[in-house]
């Protein structure tokens, strides 16, 4: 039984994804480029980084609005806000807009290219989700704890090395988040990470078992079924000979030497 045929409200919607799609992960890698330089030097006051502040606050609002209209043209509203659970919570929480960058590898994202979960193209794209994934929590939790009392993540160094520890749930527990920013950050790059991570553990071995196992050529596959052929025609040549084949039902067989009998 075939698939029903979209709605036209469906239909518009995925073709409405399809052409923009690219362009906002294209304005979300922008973004992430003028939030690094934001929290890498982080001087307020300056022109320039009030600049920023207002280019990033007008890509949010972008954002939200492509959001609602995608919400408003939806048919079923829950399932759409579950599958683009990652644009919900990155115009919800405006704080971890910076993780929206992640959109570039689903669905019509620039990097969607892989085929399959567990190919080649798959493994490459969820390690550059994992270190991407590092940097934008590095960022994330380096601004949630700058100038906060008793924190100790101060610096950018400590943010990658706590990024690790998380992204890997090793947790020694040396680098705590202190605010709820970056106890948030810390829960996202936690669920986000074991998913990235368990991607390319699975490929990784599979690539392994691949590569330990022997498989036989074409030719060589080719060469064992004629074997096969030639040995079931001997058989049954054999059995022929020896008259261990009985004849067909209802079919007599006449000698050889005896001639059939003329038509009347």
């Amino acid at each position: 039984m075939s698939a029903p045929a979209p709605t036209h409200r469906q239909a518009w919607l995925n073709a409405y994804e399809r052409r923009t799609s690219p362009a906002l992960s294209g304005l979300a890698v922008v973004y992430l480029v003028t939030y690094s330089i934001q929290s890498l030097w982080h001087d307020p006051g300056t022109w320039w980084f009030t600049a920023l502040v207002w280019f990033g606050a007008a890509l949010w609002i972008l954002f939200a609005m492509d959001l609602l209209l995608r919400l408003a043209v939806a048919e079923h509203r829950a399932t759409f806000l579950r599958r683009n659970w990652l644009d919900t919570i990155t115009v919800v929480v405006p704080q971890l807009r910076a993780l929206r960058t992640l959109r570039i590898f689903t669905k019509n994202g620039v990097l969607s290219k892989g085929k399959g979960s567990l190919s080649r193209g798959a493994i490459a794209t969820a390690a550059l989700a994992t270190a991407l994934l590092v940097w934008i929590g590095s960022l994330s939790v380096l601004n949630a704890e700058r100038g906060a009392a008793g924190a100790d993540i101060t610096s950018f160094g400590d943010a990658v090395w706590w990024a690790f520890e998380t992204i890997t749930t090793v947790g020694y527990g040396d680098y705590v988040p202190v605010t709820l920013g970056g106890r948030v950050t810390a829960v996202m790059v936690m669920f986000a990470g074991v998913s990235a991570l368990s991607v390319i553990s699975a490929g990784l071995a599979a690539t392994l078992v691949k590569q330990g196992a022997t498989p036989a050529s074409p030719a060589q596959e080719v060469m064992d079924e004629l074997r096969e052929l030639k040995r079931m025609v001997a058989s049954l040549q054999a059995q022929l000979e020896s008259g261990s084949v009985a004849p067909s039902p209802g079919r007599t067989v006449q000698s050889a030497a005896q001639p059939p009998s003329p038509p009347a």
